[in-house]
């Protein structure tokens, strides 16, 4: 199977992403969110969106804490796994987060682990930080993490291999036109299959125009899930948070 210009849609549906990033830490994601929360503070009935939620686990938690949230992904069979762990507070719904979803409905709107910049076009990321704009609630807040530029370029590995089980990785990540892109190819029982990763090399001067035009603000950055403060050169995360 080949890359595509949507290959959002072809590799995060496949058993191959999840059996990569199967270690990703669940321990620092829970410490990130609860450390946001206890910035934000959240009212008890606050309602919440996790757009491009995935599976639903980032959404799931923020639902133990009692919140009513709700999350959506591009990817069906994303939405069908996370459809079972829906409850009172928590529901999933499969939709493209560049549409506007529930105008005025959310009092807040994460969007996690560089689940941005997916798109080919300057117009793509506006019509969607538009989307996220018209669904926050007056003073509600949008939270996007993302990742930053100028150390990931500084340290891209052009290439990578990884054997997890049977199934070998080889990982080539390159930079071209204001895109960094992953090559995944995937060896598994003598047959291969190349997918790929690109995400548009936004800084926060683009998103600050993209939030500019869209009626939000910035009111905190962030440089890594431990909140400490963000530095352009050396973070490891650009973590945003705007006010409507």
């Amino acid at each position: 199977m080949s890359g595509s210009k949507n290959w959002y849609e072809t590799w995060f549906s496949q058993p191959y992403y999840d059996l990569l990033y199967q270690h990703r830490d669940e321990d620092e994601a829970a410490i990130f969110i609860t450390g946001l929360l206890q910035h934000l503070q959240p009212q008890p009935n606050a309602t919440m969106l996790d757009a491009a939620c995935g599976k639903g686990r980032h959404a799931t938690y923020l639902a133990t804490k009692g919140f009513e949230v709700t999350g959506i992904d591009l990817s069906f069979s994303a939405i069908k796994e996370a459809k079972p762990q829906e409850n009172a507070f928590l529901s999933f719904f499969q939709h493209d987060m560049r549409n506007k979803f529930r105008i005025n409905y959310f009092d807040f709107i994460f969007n996690f682990y560089t689940s941005f910049g997916y798109f080919e076009t300057t117009q793509e990321d506006e019509k969607c930080i538009n989307a996220f704009a018209a669904g926050l609630k007056p003073g509600g807040k949008l939270i996007i993490d993302f990742l930053n530029v100028l150390p990931t370029l500084q340290n891209l590995v052009e290439d990578e291999y990884k054997v997890i089980g049977n199934v070998h990785f080889k990982i080539t990540k390159s930079y071209a036109d204001g895109m960094i892109t992953k090559k995944i190819v995937v060896t598994d029982n003598g047959k291969q299959y190349a997918f790929f990763e690109r995400v548009r090399a936004l800084q926060l001067s683009n998103f600050e125009k993209y939030f500019n035009h869209a009626g939000l603000t910035i009111v905190n950055t962030f440089g890594d899930y431990k909140l400490q403060p963000y530095d352009k050169i050396n973070s490891e995360r650009l973590i945003i948070i705007a006010v409507k």
